[in-house]
């Protein structure tokens, strides 16, 4: 087969659900930016398998082996961008696809950074199980992701608080205990308001879960729980697009964790609060 040919097939398998090979074909094609600079020990995380599986797919594409999948990959890359490059050129949208490559990257990057604490996420997931409340504090167009957040765990039935204003924050963080659990969503981790709101959650002994760009910042320094996420937006940012979605993406790491942790009680839960609109 042509290389061309092999991208068809890799296709037709991960619109396959029943295929033995669906999840990894449906992690390249939809990764196909990122995939040639995964090691096949890294493909295995990324799609739950083993370095095994990796090798017997390409086997079943009749490759030579995982090199040879990445130099299929490559070659197909190669003609997209050589497509790329004559949209860009023909609309003048370089500016669009460049957003739209570095929010790829930034949720692949995103994903390869908590494959790294899943022991961290399984101690956070222990902590929203037993929260007597969660408070989670954000400020600006973030406060939409943290939103998000609080709504999708409120409707599993967490008695969670989401807020964006400092003195509404203030007032659930001088009430906070030990028992609670307080997250704070915050790209640079300097937010003024937030910091503050941070300590006074210290003050009182309530956990704190940080998900931020930096890794070193003020409120990392306080918190008891980290999730970074990788973006290359500054800091001294004035459009956030590429952090809003690594944040969003993070966060629904931690969501889908949690539905996981116990499927089936919280599948029916959802079942039960679905809202007939008709």
């Amino acid at each position: 087969m042509t290389e061309n040919e092999i991208i068809r097939e890799i296709k037709k398998i991960s619109l396959d659900d029943d295929h033995r090979f669906s999840f990894i074909a449906k992690y390249i094609v939809q990764n196909l930016s990122v995939v040639p600079e995964s090691t096949i020990k890294e493909m295995a995380e990324y799609t739950y398998t083993s370095v095994a599986t990796i090798n017997r797919f390409t086997k079943y594409l009749n490759l030579d082996g995982y090199k040879e999948l990445i130099h299929v990959v490559k070659y197909f890359n190669h003609n997209i961008k050589a497509e790329d490059d004559i949209l860009k050129s023909a609309d003048n949208n370089g500016f669009i696809y460049g957003i739209y490559h570095n929010i790829v990257r930034s949720l692949h990057d995103t994903f390869r950074l908590t494959l790294g604490h899943k022991e961290k996420i399984s101690e956070i997931i222990n902590k929203i199980k037993t929260a007597r409340r969660i408070n989670i504090f954000a400020v600006g167009g973030t406060y939409n992701v943290a939103k998000d957040f609080q709504e999708k765990i409120l409707r599993l039935g967490f008695n969670a608080i989401s807020v964006n204003d400092f003195h509404n924050g203030y007032f659930l963080a001088k009430n906070s205990t030990s028992e609670d659990l307080t997250i704070v969503v915050s790209y640079s981790g300097e937010t003024q308001d937030l910091i503050k709101l941070a300590r006074i959650a210290q003050e009182n002994a309530c956990p704190i879960l940080l998900v931020c760009k930096k890794a070193n910042n003020t409120i990392s320094k306080i918190a008891d729980y980290q999730i970074t996420i990788s973006s290359n937006e500054s800091i001294e940012r004035t459009i956030s697009s590429t952090s809003r979605f690594a944040l969003l993406f993070a966060l629904d790491i931690i969501y889908y964790n949690l539905l996981s942790s116990d499927l089936e009680k919280y599948q029916t839960i959802l079942d039960n609060t679905i809202i007939n609109k008709f």
